[in-house]
C-alpha cells in the first residue's frame, strides 16, 4: 500500500504534468484529453485523501477529491489564460472527467474501494 505522502506527491505531480501540458499546448486543449486528465488526477486524489484521510467518511473523501481538483482545474485555467467559451468548455470537460471518477468510487465493488480509498468502513 502506498503511504499518505507518496499519494500526495502523486497527486501534485500528476497536476503539474497537466499544467505543463497545457502551458505548451498554448491553445485549447483538446477537451477529451482534458477530461481524461482530470480523471486520472481524481484517481489519484482519491487514494491520497484515502490514506492521508483515514478516519473520515467515505462520503467526505469523495466530496474532499472533487473539491480539490475543480479548484486545481479553474486554477489551471486561470494560469493558462484561457478565457470566454474556450475556458469554460475547458473547465467543464474536467469537471465531468472529476465527477465520473467521484461517482466510480462510489458504485465500485467494496473490495475495490477498500484497496482504492485505503479504509475498511470506504
Amino acid at each position: 500500500m502506498f503511504s499518505c505522502v507518496a499519494a500526495a506527491a502523486g497527486f501534485v505531480l500528476g497536476w503539474v504534468l497537466i499544467l505543463f501540458w497545457h502551458l505548451q499546448g498554448g491553445g485549447s486543449p483538446v477537451l477529451t484529453a482534458n477530461g481524461l486528465a482530470y480523471a486520472m488526477l481524481a484517481i489519484c486524489a482519491l487514494a491520497g485523501i484515502g490514506r492521508c484521510g483515514a478516519k473520515w467518511l467515505p462520503a467526505l473523501k469523495r466530496v474532499a477529491a472533487l473539491i480539490a481538483c475543480a479548484v486545481l482545474a479553474g486554477v489551471d485555467i486561470g494560469i493558462t489564460g484561457l478565457q470566454g467559451e474556450v475556458a469554460q468548455k475547458t473547465f467543464f470537460a474536467a469537471l465531468l472527467g472529476i465527477a465520473l471518477v467521484v461517482l466510480a468510487a462510489r458504485l465500485a465493488p467494496a473490495g475495490l474501494r477498500r484497496r482504492w480509498l485505503g479504509g475498511e468502513d470506504a
